[in-house]
């Protein structure tokens, strides 16, 4: 997957905010240790999004999350505060003070199309992001009563990967934790407490109560079709690299960061190649897209082992490498390819927004990583996100012109 004009989707989740917030009564509210009963009424147009009255709210209701090394009992009020993050940064209506590394939870609301029920809550990912639960691969949620209170163990599997793929089927299509149903809590309610509910999912889950993370995101290294080395949250930083890279796209976006991460060519020396061997190597990430794009209108070469070992100099490829109006090649570097799982923006900017300097880096999470592939010498636009395999080929003699 691409990052294209803005690693996370930013331009989605303001559109989602200002339809379910109508930008009225929630900006500035602070929701902090409010219990039921003690919070100002709010109201929100439209027949569904949150209830009118936050007052109403059953803060103490919860679920718990298991990442593997916490458990953490995660309530109603602790969700508020996260959506009052987010409509808080809304207060000018222009994106400009988007905030992503205070990690705020969006608000969507999705209809069921079997019910015609409207559920609106937040989107899963941004819940892990939130709780510090950034490599989570497969999950299992859990409820253990009916909506009717009837004893019902029941399960709902899935992967962060099967999440992200269905957010980019289409603009937008979240699977949520929702917390209210045609503008009235779920806690507390006949429907049943928390609800995993996604556009066109076959089966949701009502009655929420537990969700395990059964296993860690992990980039797997193939050399001729064999597996021969794994990245995961035990080794992502073996070796560890950080670099500052910056090229100026004022038409687009631009990329100004410090990123921590492992350069492809340490990684590779982990497998079973040779200093004097020739390779190429192609990059994919979750839902099957690859730097150097393999297929299209214009498929590219794989990057060959100078590429990785030495640096790219712009254009790569003279057809897509260019930026600005007039367009014009990046600026040369030094700086090697790497596998990114940690960043921090200093104010990057592109079609008339600067986002703001982050005060310190921040883990990739889901809507750009948990791991991404930074190409110093060439756009954002070939800096997959969601990497989950790198693929090497290694040749006897030089590397063939066909490929």
């Amino acid at each position: 997957m691409e990052i294209g004009k803005k690693d996370g989707l930013l331009g989605g989740l303001l559109i989602s905010i200002f339809i379910l917030a109508g930008l009225s009564g929630f900006l500035g509210l602070s929701l902090l240790n409010v219990e039921k009963g003690n919070a100002p009424e709010q109201t929100i147009p439209g027949p569904w999004g949150l209830p009118d009255d936050w007052s109403t709210a059953y803060n103490s209701s919860y679920f718990t999350l298991d990442n593997g090394t916490d458990i953490i009992k995660i309530t109603l009020g602790d969700l508020l505060e996260g959506i009052t993050l987010a409509l808080d940064e809304e207060e000018n209506g222009n994106g400009a003070d988007i905030n992503e590394y205070k990690v705020p939870l969006y608000l969507y609301t999705i209809q069921d199309p079997y019910s015609g029920i409207y559920y609106t809550g937040v989107d899963i990912l941004d819940v892990l992001e939130h709780w510090n639960t950034n490599f989570a691969y497969n999950l299992s949620f859990m409820a253990s009563k009916t909506p009717d209170g009837f004893s019902s163990v029941r399960y709902l599997n899935m992967s962060t990967a099967d999440i992200i793929n269905k957010m980019y089927e289409n603009d937008e299509d979240p699977v949520i934790i929702a917390l209210a149903a045609n503008k009235g809590w779920l806690p507390g309610s006949k429907l049943g407490n928390f609800t995993i509910v996604g556009k066109n999912m076959n089966e949701s889950l009502s009655n929420l109560e537990y969700i395990s993370v059964l296993d860690s995101w992990k980039v797997d290294i193939y050399v001729n079709n064999t597996l021969e080395y794994t990245i995961d949250p035990s080794n992502m930083m073996t070796n560890e690299y950080d670099a500052t890279y910056y090229y100026e796209d004022n038409d687009w976006w631009s990329f100004n960061r410090h990123y921590w991460g492992r350069n492809i060519s340490e990684i590779i020396s982990h497998t079973s190649i040779l200093a004097e061997e020739n390779y190429t190597v192609r990059i994919w990430s979750c839902d099957n897209w690859a730097t150097p794009v393999p297929s299209g209108t214009s498929p590219e070469k794989p990057y060959n082992n100078t590429d990785v070992e030495e640096g790219i100099t712009p254009p790569w490829n003279p057809d897509k490498d260019l930026v600005n109006d007039p367009e014009e090649p990046l600026p040369e570097s030094d700086l090697l390819m790497s596998l990114v799982y940690a960043d921090q923006e200093f104010g990057e900017t592109g079609q008339g927004i600067t986002d703001p300097i982050w005060p310190y880096r921040l883990m990739c999470g889901y809507h750009r990583g948990p791991f991404y592939v930074c190409i110093p010498g060439r756009p954002r636009r070939n800096y997959l996100s969601h990497v989950v395999k790198i693929e090497i080929t290694v040749y006897p003699g030089s590397i063939p012109d066909d490929l």
